[in-house]
């Protein structure tokens, strides 16, 4: 079986006509070695011209399968539909904004007879010196079009997993974490296929919720997602705590996450508020406990609790702390002479004393 036979090509999509001309121009040049492959475009409902862009390619490559979706599902729910959509032993899904290089594409021919789960065909976030840190290649396969996987790694719970974290931004990194827990292991290609082109796109939206008319409709804990609290809940499944910990420190010094441990701190206080701090929640857990220590300490000086002795502050007692800070916003307690007021989610109950 030739590797044209195994492998099935998924490009999600949305509102970027512009830039699927150019992705296709990529692909079906006359020396790409994927032109001939089975290419499925997942359109999450767009409203430019994108599907005529992509039936005037269908003319010259008839490999080529165009479903729009009857609504927008989002970019990460576009993601875990198209790996429902894999029906061949590898999928390889790709963005609308990507840049490749199929110079070394030898090598990805070579680890799919080789059998190998997960090909990381992208290099930008691993230097050779940590071609073999399970962490770099973990930061390096956020990239969507960073892997190519096996579909035998998809299964009742992986999909069920995918579904359930749509709203970490990492969907597809499900399968990723499960590999690893059953000692998997991640190949590497020596030169990359792909790289994010995000910096040559111009000036166009990244954001998690575009296409979205009204953001106050949308749930808050996926309005305020941001990379590193997705990629923290993404991470919590990891068995291994070190390579988890390792894997959250790595990403939050990279240049186009935080570049640094103070820039994080800083970004951190944004989730102090009532709304926003499960998020906090989400991240505290999963960090280091030298992380955990300054967070706590910047979350007392933002409540005014210098008091509290930071030293015994656990994440029990911060729990605690945000069940109280629920309480307050659905019950209250007035007391006079004479009478107590009771106030529960708007109802007001009176009692003698």
């Amino acid at each position: 079986m030739s590797i044209k036979d195994k492998l099935q090509i998924i490009l999600i999509t949305y509102n970027r006509a512009h830039l699927v001309q150019k992705t296709f121009e990529q692909l079906f040049e006359c020396s790409s070695p994927i032109k001939n492959y089975d290419f499925l475009v997942l359109d999450n409902n767009s409203t430019d011209n994108t599907e005529k862009i992509v039936k005037t390619w269908q003319r010259d490559f008839s490999n080529i399968t165009y479903i729009k979706n009857k609504y927008n599902v989002g970019v990460t729910g576009n993601i875990v539909k198209a790996m429902e959509y894999a029906n061949k032993d590898y999928v390889w899904i790709i963005g609308d904004d990507d840049l490749y290089d199929f110079s070394n594409w030898q090598e990805v021919e070579y680890a799919i007879n080789n059998e190998e789960k997960i090909i990381c065909v992208s290099r930008y976030a691993i230097p050779n010196e940590l071609k073999e840190d399970v962490s770099s290649q973990l930061f390096q396969l956020t990239f969507i079009t960073g892997g190519i996987y096996s579909t035998s790694l998809f299964n009742d719970t992986i999909m069920r997993n995918a579904y359930e974290n749509i709203y970490t931004l990492f969907p597809y990194m499900v399968p990723v974490v499960q590999h690893i827990n059953n000692g998997g292991h991640i190949y590497v290609v020596a030169k990359a296929i792909s790289n994010n082109g995000y910096k040559t796109s111009g000036e166009i939206d990244y954001s998690y919720t575009r296409g979205v008319k009204n953001l106050d409709d949308v749930y808050i804990r996926t309005r305020s997602m941001c990379w590193i609290v997705g990629y923290c809940n993404i991470l919590s499944q990891l068995k291994d705590r070190k390579l988890k910990e390792q894997a959250i420190d790595r990403a939050i010094v990279n240049k186009d996450i935080y570049g640094s441990f103070k820039n994080f701190y800083k970004c951190m206080q944004m989730y102090h508020s009532n709304d926003l701090f499960m998020q906090f929640i989400d991240v505290y857990i999963n960090i280091s406990d030298k992380h955990k220590k300054r967070l706590k300490m910047d979350y007392l000086q933002k409540m005014n609790s210098e008091n509290c002795k930071i030293a015994q502050f656990s994440f029990i007692e911060l729990v605690v702390l945000l069940i109280k800070k629920f309480l307050k916003q659905i019950y209250s307690l007035e007391k006079t002479q004479k009478r107590r007021y009771l106030t529960i989610m708007g109802f007001r109950i009176t009692t003698k004393r």
